[in-house]
């Protein structure tokens, strides 16, 4: 049976050191496609060759479309932010991209012939979609529209009341015209088709991130003596290490014993958030910082830490499921997640982790000090749901929906 070939247009793709460069080739190798990938690359971006060492081998051909935004146009873009006028909102500062892709896809395609069975457009960024709206009205290809995040609805956007308007416009056309959106999360589904006609919620589908169990080492344990617990990735906009700091300090007057024995490391960029340090003496001597890792060496820093932090803004109600969370939860650590009800606690909860609110520092500082009596080092729920082979046969039921609509025969 021949397999379907696809044309997949993803900024982030291997080796760029994106989240989305890890999740964006296992989703497509759960398509089973005969993959074109159209991707970014930017001598200036960092690249990580350890996400998916063998990516050429397992797509049909990439197509790296040079971009990078002069000095003049990121000054202007923080311009623009700093003044709240929103022109790098639109839907953001990769939109130059997407119109060098175009040509680009339309050059190589009028040279080989190629003509997709499917194409897949994945967001973050939204400009993606934009080609993706573009080349459905062109071609009429049956298009499959990737939401990593919401768009419109991103509490981090900041958006201006005319940006805020035309990107709900263009968030508008492109789940209209996609034959299939997918949303990495229950919560994400309904607060982006909320807004839309309900005929529209049959062809959104949820497909949650998945981990690859081959890309961990069952015989790596946390050691023995020192309870380590690790944050892995970057602390960016309103995220902050505060709430654990803070709590810390709480246990330090409270109950100093427990902090004997325990190591707190955060790996990743912590951009301002170092200098917070300087506020809390404790955790000062308690807490270290490691710069930025391979994500070969971030599964390796996963598996041998005891507790895993996910730390998330303060809200009422978060719909973000973290790439990272995904790749704990195949580490087989404990997880004590610092953040609103929404997705990242209701999937920690699953898989027996513990959950706190980041506004509220008592809650935080007993879950703290839960975890630092008991010292537990391996998740009590089962994670099986969020393994590849499990969210494969999901994946299947959506290209055969696809497909069927359009007539495509495979």
């Amino acid at each position: 049976m021949r397999k379907p070939s696809a044309l997949v247009v993803s900024y982030a793709f291997p080796p760029m050191a994106y989240p989305q460069s890890i999740q964006v080739p296992r989703f497509v190798d759960m398509l089973g496609v005969s993959a074109v990938v159209v991707s970014g690359e930017d001598p200036m971006e960092r690249c990580d060759e350890t996400i998916a060492p063998d990516i050429e081998e397992r797509v049909e051909r990439i197509l790296r479309v040079p971009f990078r935004r002069t000095l003049f146009q990121r000054r202007m873009d923080g311009l623009g932010e700093r003044l709240y006028l929103g022109w790098a909102n639109l839907p953001d500062p990769y939109r130059g991209w997407v119109y060098r892709a175009e040509r680009w896809v339309e050059s190589w395609q009028w040279e080989t012939g190629f003509r997709p069975d499917l194409l897949i457009t994945f967001g973050m960024p939204m400009s993606d979609h934009l080609f993706g709206l573009r080349y459905k009205r062109r071609t009429g290809c049956p298009w499959i529209a990737h939401f990593s995040d919401p768009w419109s609805d991103n509490p981090f956007r900041r958006d201006n009341l005319l940006t805020a308007w035309l990107n709900r416009h263009m968030e508008g056309w492109v789940i209209e015209k996609a034959d299939v959106v997918v949303f990495t999360s229950s919560e994400t589904l309904d607060l982006v088709m909320r807004k839309y006609p309900s005929r529209w919620r049959k062809k959104a589908f949820v497909i949650p991130h998945a981990f690859d169990r081959r890309r961990f080492d069952p015989a790596l344990l946390p050691p023995e003596g020192l309870y380590t617990i690790r944050y892995i990735g970057n602390f960016y906009g309103p995220r902050s290490p505060r709430p654990l700091l803070e709590a810390i300090e709480r246990l330090a007057r409270e109950e100093p014993a427990l902090l004997d024995g325990v190591a707190v490391e955060f790996i990743g960029s912590m951009g301002r958030h170092r200098n917070l340090l300087q506020r809390y003496p404790v955790a000062g001597r308690l807490v270290s910082f490691r710069g930025m890792v391979s994500y070969t060496e971030s599964l390796r820093l996963m598996q041998t830490a005891h507790c895993l932090l996910v730390i998330d803004a303060p809200a009422k109600v978060s719909v973000f499921f973290p790439s990272k969370l995904v790749e704990y939860i195949g580490s087989n650590r404990f997880i004590l997640a610092i953040s609103p009800r929404g997705t990242t606690a209701r999937v920690v909860r699953e898989v027996g982790g513990l959950v706190v609110d980041p506004n509220d520092v008592m809650a935080v500082t007993e879950g703290l000090r839960k975890v630092l009596k008991e010292r537990p080092w391996n998740r009590s729920g089962s994670g099986d749901r969020y393994e590849k082979s499990r969210v494969l046969p999901e994946v299947e039921r959506l290209k055969e929906f696809v497909l069927q609509r359009k007539g495509v025969v495979h």
